[in-house]
């Protein structure tokens, strides 16, 4: 129990670390996770003829741990901390088309002024024209860390929290099975 407690803090943690600034080593290290805690359950199961299929359902649900982790991290932002401000619409800076192929919407960027600031940030927002010269209420990043959204301040995101929990669950019962039981599946009639 405890090694699948500390894979799971380990994994948090790693979550912790991409969120705030891996960059592009961020889809290495999470497939590196998974990698890792694979291994160390298929290790555990080596006597198993099933030992590489447990090992490749635990690295795959401690990257998924891992990633809805990062994502839970990074939409909760703006829950936590975010501020709502009304900004001024000065102009349209962009336009994306939809792609029908793969339901992609179309993007409207523009540049809005904040109140008692005389910065430009870029807002972006999804298949609604905003009118230049209007004020819209809209969610921001104090610490600048994530794109200000249209609208009031987001609720928690449980998405993300109830696949953490589900991984979370899967990783500690292939540790229990595999280290702590010595759950053997030939032994029920698999």
């Amino acid at each position: 129990m405890a090694v699948g407690l500390l894979t799971l803090w380990l994994l948090m943690l790693l979550g912790h670390v991409l969120y705030t600034g891996a960059g592009m080593w961020g889809f290495f290290l999470v497939v590196g996770a998974g990698v890792v805690v694979g291994c160390g359950v298929a290790f555990a199961r080596r006597g198993a003829e099933i030992g590489a299929s447990w090992g490749l359902l635990a690295a795959i649900a401690a990257m998924f741990f891992c990633a809805a982790h990062m994502e839970y991290l990074a939409s909760n932002v703006l829950h936590d901390r975010g501020r709502e401000v009304y900004g001024l619409v000065q102009e349209e800076t962009g336009f994306t088309l939809p792609n029908p192929r793969d339901g992609t919407p179309g993007t409207y960027t523009y540049a809005v002024s904040l109140p008692g600031s005389s910065q430009q940030i870029e807002l972006s927002t999804e298949v609604r024209e905003l009118e230049t010269g209007k004020k819209y209420l809209m969610t921001i990043d104090p610490q600048r860390g994530v794109r200000p959204v249209l609208g009031p301040r987001p609720g928690t995101d449980v998405f993300h929290l109830v696949w953490q929990i589900v991984c979370a669950v899967f990783i500690m019962l292939f540790w229990l099975a595999a280290v702590v039981v010595g759950f053997d599946p030939d032994e029920i009639g698999w």
